[in-house]
């Protein structure tokens, strides 16, 4: 049995509470946290959180300890495919399994980066919630506490290179017509102002790339907003869907992003960058990769340039 589904990434609470108990659908909570030591972000992930209330038959995956490669000296690098393939089983997703991924930050960071990763694994019968968590339970749904174990499926990672890159096609792409490297971070830390950057090395951002913080895709106004702002709004526990396709389209082609374009997106560890490259699907742009190492990669290398464009 498959459910039918337009060509949108995203999916809303009100489709997936419809849908939550068709055998084909398996709701994936991936909720992550960072926090800062010695001015430095290490990720986690929240199991705690998905134990205290999930989305009714939701199972947890771990985006640091399942699927990040901790054997590399660059964190959070997605896992190779035969660990990816055996997380995809034990969660009960294989070739007809229709996949909802959410996390609970309102704007989608874990449930995006499992949707990339399952899109450059081949798996594209995948979705993420719009909103989240947030959205969920602001619309007074159910939550359960129960783990859930689904039965073993079998899945065949099929790698499909036209959805991320590397450093070396990262440096390749610098200043050539007809490509944009989109930074995904805060204007404070795209700028490089201070001594240094929360997800690398070195401050400042890639030369020549714009910057689209990933915030400006649930709200074009947050591109500019302050960092106090920011904390307020998380704070507030207000629900965070997409903004509109008209007002998306606006946002990007107000840097010189546009569909006729190849585009690379990066922030600091491929969470962010997940996030807007979703944003341009569901705007329907066709040549998007997500540059996996981002700034922890790019900044580790003292050979690579750095641009710093704060007064």
């Amino acid at each position: 049995m498959k459910v039918d589904l337009d060509t949108s990434p995203l999916v809303s609470v009100e489709w997936l509470a419809a849908h939550l108990n068709d055998p084909c659908v398996r709701v994936v909570d991936v909720r992550w946290r960072s926090r800062y030591e010695n001015g430095r972000g290490i990720s986690f992930d929240d199991y705690d959180g998905y134990r205290g209330g999930h989305i009714p038959g939701a199972v947890f995956a771990g985006m640091v300890s399942d699927l990040s490669d901790l054997r590399h000296a660059v964190p959070d690098m997605l896992v190779g495919e035969e660990q990816f393939a055996r997380v995809m089983e034990r969660l009960g997703i294989g070739a007809e399994t229709l996949v909802i991924a959410y996390d609970d930050m309102g704007f989608p960071l874990g449930s995006a980066r499992l949707w990339w990763a399952l899109s450059y694994y081949g798996h594209e019968r995948v979705r993420v919630l719009d909103g989240g968590l947030r959205a969920w339970v602001s619309q007074g749904r159910p939550l359960s506490t129960d783990v859930c174990t689904p039965a073993p499926a079998t899945f065949t990672p099929r790698v499909r290179a036209e959805w991320k890159a590397s450093k070396e096609e990262v440096v390749a792409a610098m200043g050539r017509p007809g490509t944009v490297i989109v930074d995904c971070l805060t204007p404070e830390l795209y700028r490089g102002g201070g001594d240094r950057h929360l997800w690398g090395q070195r401050p400042g951002h890639i030369p020549g790339a714009v910057n689209v913080p990933y915030m400006a895709n649930i709200d074009p106004t947050l591109a500019s907003a302050t960092a106090a702002e920011r904390e307020r709004m998380f704070a507030s526990g207000r629900s965070f869907t997409f903004a509109s396709p008209d007002a998306l389209g606006n946002l990007y082609r107000s840097v010189g992003v546009t569909p006729d374009q190849e585009v690379i997106t990066y922030c600091g560890r491929g969470f962010a960058a997940a996030c807007s490259l979703l944003a341009l699907k569901v705007l329907g742009y066709e040549r998007v990769r997500l540059y996996d190492g981002s700034w922890a990669e790019w900044s580790a290398d003292p050979s690579l340039p750095a641009e710093v464009s704060a007064s």
